[in-house]
């Protein structure tokens, strides 16, 4: 489960990023405030255009309730009425729908410098200084900003998405609950908090809760409200009242691309495949672009038709090329369905097939990263690529090599300061390091991934479990088991997981 933070949702498929929320304007234009009852939690905009200030507000509404497709469209609208609105660009850049759309509207707010007010000239500074991977630099300016207004409770958020950022979860969580105490009514702030503590080290399901019904109670309209409520309900393993939460938030917008692929997520769970598969061509149906087929695949993993799942995922990018959609958007769910079939084939042990997928990967990854155009995509990216050709030659049985070809990896992020920016290079040594029947050295780098991720925690298991620490493995596969959100990682495992722990309690 990713959080939606910044930045577009699906750069956590190229990279983890950090991209960005002066000298006063030239213009002869008058500083506002958005007009709330919190008025001075909010920072400071610039425009004359009473129409570009009224699109500009409803299009911060509507992303702070997560809809960053109508909150586009309003940004847009905010800007033909005043071109020189450095805001409306700027959040313009935030709601971005492809790595192409995000550089180019990022590069539009970073030249309009000239124009910025103090508190836009920051967020320029944050937007560089992300783009750079300096992250001390990055905190300073956060951290100035909330000195320059310290009433503001997006300020606030913006040092705590720093935090989350960079797994200081506790300080994220500080600061968003600051956030909440300058402005009771910041909708971003509540469900971060309910978000955060529903999926991140160290959980605490009570208060995902407490946040989840203070969002509901707020914001009774918005779907996203709902959809986390939702998510909260699944992970209880309460999946009927989670279905019932996705619905409702279906039926406040008929246009949610999410609420119907999450009732598709649960339904998954619930072993109702074809209702699932129905849900997820509803949400590709009402969806921007119609590209996401990699939940859909998931569901003939579930049901242990691997090849099923491939053969739609084949025939599924090659009818993206039939779309009327702009490429780079196409070249995302490309990239999604290729991760998809390579986990499959990597699961399967079919290093033909693996290969073929990885071949057809490299061209997209480097167009991806060439339309993003950021230092930062560009080394994730490359670590990215270079993990699976040393997952490749893993499935080869090629482990010397392997073991070369991963210090590829952690070269490749040697400029990076993101602090989990190895994990991919753990993972692989610990794979090949399991393989190749050397447990202490598995469990080294085992336990440097991320403990919160699925694959991760899998492989953790395997590897104690070949260590003979028994009792801690089992834990950890109680853990996976109790999972009850979708990932291809979990569709693979599940049955696998299950029948060791089966195994476990017989003997």
């Amino acid at each position: 489960m990713f959080k939606i933070k910044r930045l577009p949702i699906y750069f956590t498929l190229l990279a983890i990023l950090f991209a960005a929320s002066c000298k006063d304007s030239e213009k002869e234009n008058k500083e506002v405030e958005a007009e709330t009852d919190y008025a001075a939690n909010e920072l400071p905009v610039n425009t004359d255009s009473e129409e570009a200030l009224e699109a500009f507000e409803e299009g911060v509404e509507y992303m702070d309730n997560g809809n960053s497709r109508k909150a586009r469209a309003k940004f847009e609208e905010a800007l033909q009425h005043d071109p020189d609105f450095v805001s409306a660009q700027m959040y313009r850049s935030f709601t971005a729908n492809s790595a192409k759309d995000w550089a180019t509207n990022r590069d539009k707010f970073m030249e309009m410098r000239d124009k910025a007010n103090e508190a836009e000239v920051m967020m320029i500074d944050i937007t560089e200084a992300g783009m750079k991977s300096d992250l001390d630099r990055e905190l300073e300016i956060s951290k100035k900003m909330v000195e320059k207004y310290p009433k503001s409770a997006r300020a606030m958020d913006n040092l705590a998405i720093y935090y989350d950022n960079n797994e200081q979860e506790e300080k994220a969580r500080e600061h968003w609950k600051k956030a909440l105490e300058l402005n009771p009514e910041y909708v971003p702030a509540m469900a971060s908090l309910g978000t955060s503590y529903l999926f991140d080290s160290p959980e605490d399901k009570g208060q995902a809760k407490k946040y989840f019904d203070m969002l509901v109670k707020k914001a009774p309209n918005s779907p996203r409200s709902h959809i986390l409520m939702g998510d909260y309900y699944r992970d209880q393993d309460q999946l009927d009242q989670a279905l019932a939460s996705y619905e409702k938030a279906a039926s406040l917008d008929s246009e949610n691309e999410a609420a119907l692929a999450k009732s598709g997520h649960a339904n998954s769970i619930l072993g109702n495949y074809e209702e699932a598969r129905q849900n997820f061509k509803d949400a590709r149906e009402v969806s921007e672009f119609g590209t996401n087929l990699s939940a859909e695949a998931n569901t003939y993993v579930y049901e242990g038709k691997s090849g099923e799942a491939l053969k739609f995922l084949d025939e599924g990018t090659k009818s993206l090329d039939t779309l009327d959609v702009p490429e780079s958007n196409r070249n995302i769910g490309k990239f999604q369905a290729a991760i998809t079939a390579a986990h499959i084939a990597m699961h399967d042990g079919d290093a033909k097939r693996l290969e073929q997928i990885i071949n057809n990967l490299k061209p997209i990854s480097k167009k991806l990263t060439s339309d993003a155009n950021s230092p930062t995509v560009t080394a994730n990216q490359n670590a990215f690529m270079n993990y699976w050709d040393t997952m490749l030659l893993v499935t080869k049985k090629n482990y010397k090599e392997a073991m070369n070809k991963a210090e590829t990896i952690k070269k490749a992020v040697d400029s990076l300061n993101n602090p989990d920016k190895l994990n991919p290079y753990h993972r692989a040594l610990a794979i090949i390091h399991y393989n190749m029947g050397n447990t202490e050295k598995a469990v080294e780098h085992i336990d440097q991934t991320d403990e919160d991720y699925i694959h991760d925690k899998y492989w953790k298991a395997k590897i104690y479990e070949k260590a003979g620490n028994t009792e801690e493995a089992m834990a950890l596969y109680e853990e996976i088991a109790e999972e009850r959100f979708n990932s291809i990682e979990f569709a693979l495992i599940r049955d696998e997981v299950n029948q060791k722990l089966d195994k476990n309690k017989a003997s």
